[in-house]
């Protein structure tokens, strides 16, 4: 979607369960900052982010949604509209992991049409946690047909940029 200013306006939800890094992720790529205080979303929290792509510049609405359980009612809501999707699970945290698909179902069951979806393994950083390996990560994103990232929000990398880049030039080029 394009506003009067030859700018596309591109809405990308981060979903997962709580604590998996979605608004360190964000604020990483947004603001590059990392806050080592862990406070839960409550409900969402929208931040924005221009990024030009080739000609034209992108305006990025980035929706940071609740992961926790009983915001489950709330999330649909901020669904609606979505251009594109991060799912994101955390690299120490197994029961993260095994609710992709949940996050996956949840999501496409509030969005009419296909957009494309990344799937992002936080936490990188952790490496003497992991409880992922990034074989057994790569098969379920394959299973999925979902691009598959690994990142560290609080070591920040290309890849963090790589992700919302390539979900916009995909939404861009449909």
């Amino acid at each position: 979607m394009t506003n009067g200013n030859n700018e596309y306006l591109l809405k990308i939800c981060a979903i997962g369960s709580g604590n998996v890094g979605k608004t360190s992720l964000i604020r990483r790529f947004a603001e590059n900052k990392f806050d080592t205080n862990y406070l839960p979303t409550l409900g969402v929290d929208i931040t924005t982010k221009k990024i030009p792509l080739d000609d034209i510049q992108v305006k990025l609405i980035l929706v940071d949604t609740a992961g926790q359980e009983f915001f489950g009612k709330l999330r649909p809501s901020y669904y609606r509209g979505a251009s594109a999707c991060l799912i994101m699970f955390a690299l120490n945290d197994e029961k993260s992991f095994t609710a992709i698909p949940n996050w996956l179902n949840e999501f496409k069951k509030y969005i009419q049409t296909e957009v494309p979806i990344a799937l992002a393994g936080n936490k990188k950083d952790l490496v003497d946690n992991r409880a992922i390996s990034e074989k057994e990560a790569r098969k379920v994103a394959d299973e999925l047909n979902l691009a598959y990232y690994e990142t560290s929000a609080k070591e920040g990398g290309s890849e963090i940029e790589e992700i919302f880049v390539k979900l916009a030039k995909q939404v861009i080029s449909k």
